[in-house]
């Protein structure tokens, strides 16, 4: 039976502002998981902070005449995207000229008024971490509305195990992180038992010497429900009308792309089928100097004698899709060993290759 759930939980809020301080804040636990007071409560703050509620008001009050020119910009945004080489805004394009402009427009304004936010799983509910849940969330538009980056969320993310973008993946030339103000929260989140409940997370936990703190030491541990190496983050719950604008379908959710990760010098990906290690090395390594040493649960790569990569996979592989290519790599001038690992369970890895 459903454990009533009664008292209060503290969470965290962690400015941008690094002058400022980090601290406790306290909501009712009575919502459980379908009314969850820290989401609610994170969602309105960024609701409010971006400026939602005042656009999605401007868009109900608008005339006749703005509701017309506003979904001729609409159309005329989607029609220049497409036509500047995004093929997959044909399909975006062709949606828009069957809607009405009263159909754009209450589609827009439906998006504007979702009060949303990011949410980062900083852990997932494991054996090894007693089912315990860690969530961050931020403004999901943060970096692109130019907000102050989050040095100690940044931090906190890194001290739970997860990897951020690879710096190619920056085009705005801004270091990877968190952007904008942050709240934490735990939960306890145990489905065999049918448990979930919001419990006390502490500002003395989220900051100082992370890793001394025993719940970011458990998150790094295989099993302990972090990243190691893993982009860790949630599907955004906003930015509707941002995957419309990218190409993706009005009227379906668009699934997320792996991310090209840095760990222990050299960058990763996966897809459900396998993994693509990336080892930059120098200009004039040749195949010959190259030795890859697949195992059923290992890697190790030498190059030249030296051993760039010798650890423990994620999950198992199939040997009879592993290889390895090497090429020139025109962005650093020298080469890259390019190493794919075939799954042998469709799964997601939290990291590549963890070092002995």
């Amino acid at each position: 039976m459903t454990e009533t759930l009664t008292g209060t939980f503290k969470y965290v809020f962690i400015p941008c502002i690094e002058s400022e301080p980090v601290t406790s804040m306290e909501a009712e636990r009575s919502g459980g998981l379908s009314n969850d007071l820290l989401s609610k409560n994170a969602k309105e703050y960024f609701f409010e902070k971006n400026g939602g509620a005042a656009r999605a008001l401007a868009l109900e009050n608008a005339t006749p005449d703005e509701k017309r020119l506003l979904a001729k910009q609409i159309r005329d945004q989607y029609a220049s995207s497409s036509s500047s080489g995004n093929g997959a805004g044909q399909g975006a394009v062709s949606q828009l000229q069957q809607m009405d402009d009263n159909a754009l427009i209450d589609f827009v304004r439906t998006s504007q008024a979702s009060a949303t936010c990011e949410i980062t799983a900083l852990t997932v509910p494991t054996a090894l971490n007693k089912y315990q849940a860690v969530s961050m969330y931020g403004d999901d538009n943060g970096r692109t509305r130019n907000l102050p980056f989050n040095k100690r969320a940044t931090s906190l993310m890194k001290a739970c195990g997860h990897g951020l973008p690879a710096q190619a993946d920056n085009e705005d030339g801004k270091q990877s992180g968190i952007y904008g103000d942050a709240f934490v929260g735990r939960c306890i989140d145990n489905e065999t038992e049918d448990i979930w409940k919001r419990v006390d997370l502490d500002v003395s936990e989220v900051e100082g010497d992370l890793n001394g703190v025993e719940w970011c030491r458990i998150a790094r541990r295989k099993g302990g429900g972090g990243g190691y190496g893993g982009t860790g983050t949630a599907a955004s719950l906003s930015g509707l009308m941002g995957n419309a604008l990218g190409g993706g379908d009005l009227t379906k959710g668009s699934s997320l792309a792996s991310k090209e990760l840095s760990e222990n010098g050299y960058k990763w990906s996966q897809t459900d089928d396998e993994v693509e290690i990336k080892i930059g090395v120098a200009s004039g390594t040749k195949a010959k100097y190259v030795k890859v040493k697949f195992g059923r649960k290992s890697l190790k790569v030498t190059v030249a004698g030296q051993t760039l990569c010798d650890g423990e996979t994620w999950g198992d592989v199939v040997l009879d899709d592993c290889t390895y290519t090497i090429q020139d790599d025109s962005e650093s001038g020298g080469r890259e060993l390019c190493v794919t690992l075939g799954k042998k369970q469709s799964e997601h890895w939290n990291y590549a290759v963890m070092r002995k």
